[in-house]
């Protein structure tokens, strides 16, 4: 009589100890994917809500007539968003540096500030010389640098980070802005923006109210620019908003422990690139605000559109799954001349758009057709579609079609068509109410 075949060891039905082992080493690194994703949200959601919150600050600042009021607006208001300790105000007033206000200083340092000139050593007198951004990284080197400057100075070396910044108008400098953080994550790439956005719209406001009662066309001209300021944080509020809902998304998707590896590394590299594009977004508000003035930076190079496509499915067939609606995407072989990150950017805009519009069950096309001079790109829906009347406006700032619709600011179109341009390309749009909408744009090939 043969004696029974002997089997793997099994910790149940259908599984063996090999397969505990490995679901065991699996689970320490699926742990660690969502909590990398939970930073990347937080920090997401902290962004958004900064912008959200600067946007009342250069309101408040338009809305600023004096100096004083300027002044005090910076020193609560801005200081809280950028998440300043101390802050410290100055005009400049022909060849004199007037400190309008402080902020965390003591009354003595106060007035001793009140002596500063152009050749005092302290941090926002030298970003006064330079002309750019100074930072002191620890509270060690601000000692060092400039402990000695004023009796009892060193007192202010309790913190992590120091900035100073010039403010400048219209290519004239009006004053400066020093701020103490007590975090070194001060110094990261969304902290500066964030600072040398509310130092722009300072020292516009400030330019404004020196020059209030005298000078009231130039006061109107000064709220233009204010108003151009309010819309690159319509920038950050509307072009993060599509990320950040991707990103969270996936966090829901990968909590569910049976979703297999493959598919939790994908999930996590959707993400990935997409805070970096967040990430991106945030570092170029600045070339943003130059694309008005048709000087938008673009790191041109040799792009596929089969990249740009295939990227475009990864990002939006999760989210047009999501909806119920049917998703495709499919292109030319072809290569065109691009920023690649800045045309993901437009697909992303009109391929987002055409999500939130198309009812349930409804379909969204990404078509790429190319010829010898240039790549033409289609984004199509069978979405409500767009009247007549409304079509002239849509790539008008802050103009929607639905009034009624509060997800997003109305400058997305905008900007997509500004970018585009900025290649050499056009955009332009064909709809017909109650059959959906084509939104076109076109990119110079790679020759």
């Amino acid at each position: 009589m043969e004696a029974p075949e002997m089997s793997s060891q099994t910790d149940g039905p259908g599984m063996t100890s090999s397969d505990q082992s490995r679901l065991r080493t699996q689970a320490p690194a699926a742990e660690s994917h969502a909590a990398e994703l939970e930073r990347l949200n937080e920090e997401i959601r902290r962004v958004a809500v900064r912008a959200t919150r600067l946007l009342e600050v250069t309101a408040a600042l338009s809305e600023a007539q004096s100096v004083e009021d300027v002044t005090s607006v910076v020193l609560t208001k801005g200081l809280s968003i950028v998440e300043a300790a101390r802050g410290v105000l100055v005009s400049v007033e022909g060849t004199r540096l007037r400190v309008l206000g402080a902020k965390g200083l003591s009354p003595r340092l106060q007035a001793q500030l009140a002596t500063i000139s152009w050749e005092t050593e302290i941090p926002v007198v030298h970003a006064l010389r330079k002309g750019e951004m100074v930072s002191v990284e620890s509270g060690e080197e601000f000692r060092e640098k400039y402990g000695s400057v004023y009796e009892g100075f060193e007192e202010l070396a309790d913190m992590q980070t120091y900035l100073a910044t010039p403010l400048v108008h219209a290519g004239e400098t009006v004053g400066a802005m020093a701020l103490h953080f007590k975090e070194a994550a001060a110094v990261g790439a969304s902290d500066r923006t964030f600072t040398l956005l509310l130092a722009q719209a300072a020292a516009t406001a400030l330019h404004r109210a020196r020059t209030y009662d005298a000078e009231l066309d130039k006061r109107r001209s000064a709220e233009v620019l204010a108003q151009a300021r309010e819309d690159v944080l319509g920038v950050v509020a509307h072009d993060l908003r599509n990320p950040l809902n991707l990103i969270q998304m996936t966090a829901e998707l990968m909590i569910d422990e049976e979703l297999p590896l493959e598919r939790r590394k994908q999930m996590l590299g959707i993400a990935i690139r997409a805070a970096k594009q967040m990430n991106r977004l945030i570092e170029d508000l600045l070339d943003t605000v130059r694309l008005q003035a048709g000087r938008l930076s673009l790191d041109i190079e040799a792009v596929s559109v089969e990249t740009i496509v295939r990227q475009a499915d990864e990002i939006f067939r999760p989210l047009a799954e999501k909806r119920h609606l049917r998703f495709e995407a499919a292109g030319d072989a072809g290569t065109v001349r691009a920023d690649l990150t800045r045309v993901s950017q437009v697909v992303g805009n009109l391929i987002g758009n055409a999500i939130k519009f198309t009812p349930e069950n409804g379909s969204v096309r990404l078509r790429a057709t190319c010829d010898d001079k240039q790549a033409e790109f289609q984004v199509i829906d069978d979405g409500p579609g767009i009247s007549s009347d409304s079509v002239p406006h849509l790539f008008d700032s802050f103009w929607q079609a639905r009034l009624s619709d509060r997800r997003g600011v109305g400058l997305g179109l905008t900007i997509a068509k500004g970018i585009v341009e900025a290649h050499g390309g056009r955009m332009w749009v064909e709809s017909t109410v109650g059959a959906g909408s084509t939104f076109h744009f076109t990119l110079p090939t790679f020759t």
